[in-house]
């Protein structure tokens, strides 16, 4: 028997340890070590692990009931949830489709535009952009940048237009030209997680989405892990001032407790696909759509930007992260620095770059060594801690990652 590694060349790998416990902005391992959750468990653990408000609302639900066939039955806590996100969300974002990860939000967000903007052949393009990841399904590889991630699928994914991320200029000579014949364009707003954490700024997108608009193409904003307080705002639209007509909703919206995911419509794209006829619905749906547990952790996950401040917090996670750049900025081969909310940056240049460059494996085992677990995008290092972390916990991950980043520069 084997435990199949995600992400992992499995010949000759060994696990960094075995956890035993979380609390908050840590990792407790068996062999007494404890380590400071620099990347937030892969992003979705927002308000720190195992809080004591999401876990007493999971228990609570386990008791009542623990799934139900949304197919044919309603429950309270997926209506109560649809309705808390409606309520946060931008404009007319009013119509909330469950699923369970980012993978599947995205899937959902294709067929729907495809289905409902499509119009019968007559605008069958999708707009991509470069370096874009949107998951590991066949339609979220088919709208993400051709590479490592996906290549044995290459043959199975359908074609898209591709278009740089952040250069206007090609987005408008692309709508110019092409625009009518664009069914969508689905982005990850302001940034690009997996393809090193790739900066945009809100000026690009706005334009971008005034350009979708113009041509009757649909903007989808992936907000798998920009969402739910990453880059300083709730969403990253919001910096923007943009209304996607669809968004894609994941990682933190249950605070890292269990899989869910939303993909919200705004009014007129759901009204599309009202008539007489079920062939004329969506029909799509997974198993565990709409899992009651999971509807009652995000419920309690979400009270709490607003009963811890939260934003508050990432906005001086980000204060702190501006305090120490200028020390990275000394070090000869850091090159980007840059930060964003709870999102804290660099590039290390002189090697081959990209996602298997290694020189982001040497600086995470000497940072591990110091009590900070990071993982790097390969010569993109980043901290994503939970906002949770302590000012004097974040201040001590930037120092271990200062020094064992300057190690490693001057070792060559």
């Amino acid at each position: 028997m084997s435990l199949w590694h995600p992400f992992t060349q499995m010949e000759g790998f060994t696990p960094l340890g075995q956890v035993t416990e979380a609390k908050g902005a840590f990792y407790h391992l068996s062999d007494g070590r404890r380590l400071l959750d620099g990347v937030s468990s892969w992003w979705v653990n927002n308000h720190g692990h195992a809080h004591p408000k999401i876990a007493a609302a999971i228990a609570a639900q386990a008791e009542r009931f623990d799934q139900v066939i949304l197919a044919d039955f309603g429950h309270s806590p997926a209506r109560k949830l649809a309705e808390q996100v409606a309520a946060m969300l931008p404009g007319d974002l009013n119509h909330v489709f469950y699923s369970d990860n980012g993978s599947t939000s995205v899937e959902v967000a294709l067929k729907m535009a495809m289905q409902g903007n499509g119009q019968g052949g007559e605008r069958p393009r999708i707009v991509a952009f470069t370096g874009a990841y949107h998951g590991d399904t066949i339609g979220a590889m088919s709208v993400g940048e051709r590479g490592v991630f996906n290549r044995p699928w290459w043959p199975f994914l359908f074609d898209v237009d591709l278009l740089p991320y952040g250069d206007l200029e090609a987005a408008q000579v692309y709508f110019t030209e092409q625009g009518h014949r664009c069914a969508a364009a689905i982005i990850e707003p302001l940034v690009q997680g997996a393809a090193g954490m790739v900066f945009s700024t809100p000026e690009y997108l706005a334009s971008l989405s005034a350009l979708c608009s113009n041509a009757g193409a649909w903007l989808i904003a992936d907000e798998v892990m920009t969402g739910w307080g990453r880059t300083g705002s709730l969403f990253a639209v919001e910096q923007a001032g943009v209304v996607p007509d669809i968004i894609c909703l994941s990682k933190g919206i249950t605070g890292g407790t269990l899989p869910l995911s939303v993909t919200v419509a705004r009014d007129e794209v759901y009204e599309g696909f009202l008539g007489p006829s079920k062939s004329e619905a969506f029909l799509h749906g997974h198993s565990y759509t709409g899992n009651p547990l999971a509807c009652s952790a995000a419920l309690a996950a979400l009270s709490l930007f607003e009963e811890e401040n939260t934003l508050n917090r990432v906005a001086a996670m980000e204060s702190r992260y501006r305090a120490a750049m200028p020390e990275f900025a000394k070090l000869s081969r850091v090159t980007q620095l840059r930060c964003r909310g709870g999102i804290f940056a660099f590039n290390i240049a002189g090697g081959e770059g990209g996602y298997l460059d290694p020189i982001g494996k040497r600086v995470t085992q000497l940072a591990l060594k110091q009590g900070l677990y990071i993982r790097p995008l390969g010569n993109v290092l980043y901290l994503m801690p939970p906002f949770c972390v302590g000012d004097e916990d974040l201040q001590d991950a930037l120092g271990i990652l200062l020094d064992a980043t300057t190690q490693v520069v001057q070792d060559g």
